[in-house]
């Protein structure tokens, strides 16, 4: 039979058993219930995503209008080659849109200033063709050699006026003359027959004695 002791002994075993094993399950019921709070927390926190699609409404910026007139300018030859005589060819184009398509204008008074590297200036006037296009012959100057002449064009007509955005302009370039080829005339046969590889030769006539 157990002692008194032994009882005492076997009791409070017992009771630390079941104190460590209510302590565990309690342990793990409160950790369990965190976690379920900070969880709903968290996602009682987090921002919802959300996609608005407004139709109809355009965030950038909006197509500009077409002008009513354009015009423009340009060289025929960019770098022609200078002599006293040559000249180049610039030409201008006036244009209205009409239905959004671009339709020449004719009729209209076209000026070109053409500005040299000496600093000095030409003017010359055309009138454009119903393609509205107008052509100015620009004659060469020697201070047009290897540098830069720029052309302005300004267009007017009854209905409107138009200066060209960007100036054309050409360079002169200095062309060095090619050289001729000069004839060497082939030697010419002697009236005697033809030349000899060795110079003239005299002949030698040999008389041999009769016996």
């Amino acid at each position: 039979m157990l002692s008194n002791q032994d009882k005492a002994n076997t009791l409070l075993n017992l009771i630390i058993k079941f104190s460590a094993i209510f302590f565990l399950f309690s342990i793990s019921i409160l950790i369990v219930a965190c976690s379920s709070n900070s969880t709903g927390q968290l996602n009682l926190g987090t921002p919802v995503v959300t996609v608005t699609i407004k139709l109809g409404q355009d965030a950038g910026s909006p197509t500009p209008p077409l002008s009513p007139y354009y015009c423009g300018g340009w060289a025929t030859d960019t770098s022609p080659a200078f002599s006293t005589t040559s000249t180049v060819s610039v030409f201008g184009k006036f244009t209205k849109i009409i239905d959004g398509n671009p339709e020449g204008v004719g009729g209209a008074t076209a000026t070109a200033t053409i500005i040299w590297p000496d600093g000095t200036s030409d003017t010359m006037t055309a009138t454009t063709t119903s393609d509205g296009l107008a052509v100015f012959p620009v004659a060469l100057k020697p201070s047009a050699i290897n540098k830069l002449v720029t052309i302005t064009i300004d267009f007017n007509s009854p209905d409107a006026k138009c200066s060209i955005p960007q100036a054309a302009y050409f360079t002169a370039i200095l062309v060095s003359p090619t050289p001729t080829k000069t004839a060497v005339p082939s030697p010419t046969a002697s009236s005697t027959g033809s030349p000899s590889p060795f110079g003239s030769v005299t002949p030698t006539v040999t008389i041999s004695p009769t016996p």
